[in-house]
C-alpha cells in the first residue's frame, strides 16, 4: 500500500468560523486512501477533537500565537512539523506575520498552501485595533514573496488581492470558490415542513441569518432593518443562527427594541442545511465577505436572498440574489414585497454545482495540488 499524503491544515478554531468548516468539509470528502488531515489550533481544546482522532486525524495544540509570542510560537510549530508532512495548507484573512511560511521553507516542505478567505479585517470591533492591525497587514503584504510558499489560493479575486495585491501573479492564484455538497443543502419541501413544525414558524414569514457575532457580519444593521419590517410584517421572525461575542450586545438591542418574541437565537448549530428549508428568505448584512458560503447555501436552497453591493460579484449564481446599500428603509421595503409576493421557491443545486461550487468537483482539484508533493 502506498504512503498517505500528509497534510496539516493550520489554523482551525473551536468556534467552527468559515475557514475551520472549510478544512473539516475538505476532510469530509477527500480520497482517505491517499491522504491524512492533521490540525493545528492555538485554541486551548477544540470541541470536535475526539472526532477527528476516531478518524485518524492528529490534533495539535500551540500555546499561543506568533503575534503574542514569537519565539514560542515558532518552538511550539517547529515541534508539529516534525512530523513529516507532504503539505502545509495554510488559512488566512490578514497578514501577521510568516513565520509559518519561513518555518516550513527551513523544514523544505514541499507544498506550501497559502490560502486567503476574506477581503478585510474581520473578528476585530474597536477601531483602534482595527487601524493597528490594518496598518501591519499593509506592511507585510509588501514584503510577501514567492519563496515563502509553493501555491496560492483565494476564495475570491477581491481575497486574492487582499492579501497578495501585486505580490503575487494572478495567473499563479488559484481561485478557489467555497464549495458545498449541492445535494445537501438542495431545496426539501419535506424537511421544511417538519422543521417550521418543530420550531413553531407555520404562518410566519421567516427571515434567515446565519453567521458569527463580530464586527464583519454587522448584525446591528441586521436588526435596525428586522425592527422595520414588523412594523408591516406582523407574522414576520428571523432566525438567527450562529454564535460570538457580540451576541449579548445583539440580544440587549432586540429586547430595547421590544421584538423578543419576533427574533429566534439558536446559537451554532450542525442542522444549518435543514433550518434554510424553514426559511422563506435570507438576508446577509456583512461589511465585506471574501466569498461568503452562506449565500451560496441559501441560493442552492431556492431561498430569495438579499445581500450587500460590496458582497454580490463573486456570490451570485442564480437570479435570487439581490444587492442593496446600507439604506435601513430600501432594505425593509425589499422584504415587505417578498413577504406580499408569490414566490416559487425551486431547488437550485443543479446550477449552484455547474457554477463551479460543487465541493465534489472542487475537492479533485485540491487532491491535484497535494499531490504534487510527490511528484
Amino acid at each position: 500500500m502506498n504512503k498517505k499524503i500528509r497534510v496539516l491544515q493550520f489554523p482551525v478554531r473551536n468556534t467552527g468560523g468559515g475557514i475551520t468548516q472549510y478544512a473539516l468539509n475538505n476532510w469530509k470528502y477527500i480520497d482517505k486512501d491517499r491522504f491524512v488531515f492533521d490540525f493545528a489550533t492555538c485554541d486551548k481544546r477544540l470541541d470536535f477533537e475526539e472526532e477527528l482522532l476516531l478518524q485518524g486525524c492528529g490534533v495539535h495544540y500551540i500555546s499561543c500565537y506568533a503575534e503574542h509570542d514569537f519565539e514560542r510560537f515558532c518552538s511550539d510549530f517547529y515541534r508539529i512539523l516534525n512530523n513529516d508532512y507532504d503539505v502545509v495548507h495554510l488559512h488566512t484573512s490578514f497578514w501577521k506575520s510568516f513565520a509559518v511560511e519561513e518555518l516550513c521553507r527551513e523544514k523544505c516542505i514541499p507544498v506550501v498552501i497559502v490560502h486567503s478567505h476574506n477581503s478585510d479585517l474581520g473578528g476585530l470591533q474597536k477601531d483602534a485595533d482595527r487601524e493597528l492591525v490594518l496598518k501591519l497587514h499593509n506592511q507585510r503584504k509588501k514584503n510577501f514573496s514567492e519563496e515563502l510558499a509553493t501555491h496560492f489560493c483565494a476564495c475570491s479575486r477581491a481575497a486574492a488581492d487582499w492579501l497578495f495585491g501585486d505580490r503575487i501573479p494572478l495567473d499563479k492564484i488559484k481561485i478557489m470558490p467555497n464549495a458545498i455538497d449541492v445535494s445537501k443543502f438542495a431545496f426539501q419541501p419535506d424537511v421544511r415542513a417538519e422543521y417550521r413544525n418543530v420550531l413553531g414558524l407555520n404562518g410566519k414569514f421567516v427571515i434567515g441569518h446565519v453567521g458569527r457575532f463580530e464586527y464583519q457580519k454587522n448584525h446591528d444593521f441586521l436588526i435596525d432593518v428586522f425592527a422595520e419590517v414588523t412594523k408591516k410584517v406582523p407574522n414576520a421572525v428571523l432566525l438567527s443562527v450562529g454564535d460570538g461575542e457580540l451576541l449579548i450586545d445583539i440580544r440587549r438591542k432586540v429586547e430595547y427594541l421590544g421584538i423578543s418574541d419576533r427574533v429566534m437565537f439558536l446559537g451554532k448549530s450542525s442542522f444549518v442545511s435543514d433550518l434554510y428549508q424553514a426559511m422563506d428568505c435570507f438576508v446577509l448584512t456583512s461589511r465585506f465577505e471574501g466569498l461568503a458560503i452562506v449565500l451560496v447555501e441559501a441560493q442552492c436552497a431556492g431561498l430569495f436572498t438579499v445581500t450587500t453591493e460590496t458582497t454580490i460579484p463573486e456570490n451570485k449564481i442564480t437570479d435570487n440574489l439581490m444587492g442593496l446599500p446600507y439604506d435601513v428603509n430600501l432594505w425593509k421595503d425589499t422584504l415587505v414585497k417578498a413577504a406580499n409576493c408569490e414566490y416559487e421557491r425551486r431547488d437550485c443545486s443543479l446550477k449552484v454545482a455547474r457554477s463551479g461550487y460543487s465541493i465534489i468537483e472542487q475537492i479533485r482539484q485540491l487532491e491535484a495540488i497535494y499531490g504534487e508533493s510527490i511528484i
